[in-house]
């Protein structure tokens, strides 16, 4: 070993009682007194690693609940890609509105003149009748549709759930889902995409913002 490695080791060792030092002729020296010394050393360090493997459930506790704290707050967010993709994101709103029973969910849509034209696809595509059926388990659908010609122009409220079926899925087509603690957004592109952000504190806003709408 290089010589200056060995001299800082061995001071270390010093330090804890591995080795003791002497200066002989003004040369510091290091030697071992008895080899108990070490036998002792290593039945603490035994004794150290007992103690922290009896802790370690203990600790392993603890620490996980800063992880919790720390993270708690976090929204998790899923995302569902293309038409098969989109399909999931629909079966996961009906499950999560009937597995929590929950009574109210939150819907809008955009519903422009030009969609409703230009394409041929509708959210019936994507998953049949999923609004009567969540009628059908005493969920409550409160429905806004952005309308308009080329751009939404207007909100307005429905209670035509029957037809929410037939509303348009493409062209950019946006809806909007409030679920409980569940915020559901999909995007009706050449690929379809949707995103599901568990976040009450997201979820809360969302409801306070539907139940403020000022509508037509």
């Amino acid at each position: 070993m290089e010589r200056t490695n060995v001299y800082k080791t061995l001071l270390r060792m010093a330090q804890e009682n591995i080795v003791s030092e002497t200066v002989v002729g003004g040369v510091k020296q290091f030697f071992v007194p008895d080899v108990s010394v070490l036998k002792k050393y290593m039945n603490n360090k035994v004794e150290e690693l007992q103690k922290l493997d009896d802790n370690f459930a203990a600790i392993e506790t603890e620490l996980s609940q800063y992880d919790k704290n720390k993270y708690a707050s976090i929204p998790k967010i899923s995302i569902f890609d293309g038409v098969d993709g989109v399909r999931n994101l629909y079966n996961d709103i009906y499950e999560t509105a009937v597995t929590n029973r929950y009574f109210v969910i939150k819907f809008f849509a955009s519903n422009t003149f030009e969609s409703q034209i230009n394409v041929s696809t509708t959210i019936k595509d994507y998953y049949q009748d999923i609004f009567a059926k969540l009628q059908k388990k005493k969920v409550t659908i409160d429905a806004y549709l952005g309308n308009g010609i080329l751009i939404m122009e207007q909100i307005t409220k429905t209670s035509n759930i029957q037809n929410l079926n037939q509303l348009p899925a493409g062209n950019s087509a946006i809806n909007i889902f409030v679920v409980g603690k569940c915020v559901y957004i999909v995007i009706y592109k050449d690929v379809p995409f949707g995103l599901k952000l568990e976040s009450e504190d997201l979820a809360n806003v969302m409801h306070f913002l539907f139940e403020k709408l000022k509508v037509e």
